[in-house]
């Protein structure tokens, strides 16, 4: 069994590690979530949309991989932890391109504002949890709440009519749900646990952008539809 580091330094590392996914996360694992979502239009089998299909799912599976990666290493205090968080970040700041690349700069901005609090709040979590001090760790999801899954579904909604936000603030909020619990497991030592969490969250991942480029297909038809 690993054992845990408390180390601020060390702990620090995992806020690289915990972004809870893109534009990020609108997609949740219950039927009646997907049913919603997916009511924006998979993409079709032309080149440009599967291309873009391909793109987000492989981009959102490695993010759910990497996260689970850096969060063992940071709490672990393990030597590959700079390295691992470095390439969760260069994941995320590809995320954000694309988000940019679809809906402007001023979205892949704003992206990346909300992004930052998002990190910084599971790296309170996480200290917290590593500490057993749930009241923080409560206080930290609150903070994500209302600064990161209610402000994203919003403006997410308002980028795409075919995403509705009140499905999107549910499994967004369900997605760092996921996060915490992967985060909980394992601090609790309960690494199998963790395993079966992050089987659970690949599938989560894949749906979500999925979801995402059928949505954008839909929105713009003679970009991707051709």
């Amino acid at each position: 069994m690993k054992k845990i580091h408390n180390e601020s330094g060390n702990i620090g590392l995992i806020a690289l590690a915990l972004v809870a996914g893109l534009v990020i996360a609108f997609a949740g694992t219950k039927a009646a979530d997907n049913h919603k979502l997916n009511d924006a239009k998979k993409p079709t089998s032309t080149t440009a949309a599967a291309d873009l299909r391909s793109s987000l799912v492989t981009l959102g599976v490695q993010h759910m991989d990497l996260t689970d990666q850096a969060v063992d290493a940071a709490l672990d205090g393990s030597s590959n932890a700079a390295a691992t968080g470095a390439a969760l970040y260069a994941n995320g700041n590809d995320i954000g391109a694309a988000v940019g690349s679809v809906y402007g700069k001023s979205a892949e901005t704003t992206f990346d504002s909300v992004w930052k609090l998002h990190l910084d709040e599971f790296v309170k979590y996480a200290v917290a949890d590593a500490k057993g001090d749930g009241a923080s760790k409560a206080a930290a999801l609150k903070a994500i709440a209302t600064g990161y899954t209610k402000p994203l579904s919003a403006y997410l909604a308002k980028a795409n009519p075919n995403l509705p936000e009140a499905t999107l603030e549910k499994v967004l909020g369900e997605h760092v749900g996921m996060t915490a619990q992967m985060i909980d497991d394992h601090v609790q030592g309960k690494y199998a646990d963790e395993a079966a969490e992050l089987k659970q969250a690949d599938q989560h991942i894949a749906t979500i952008f999925s979801t995402l480029a059928g949505g954008i297909v839909q929105q713009y038809p003679d970009k991707f539809q051709n």
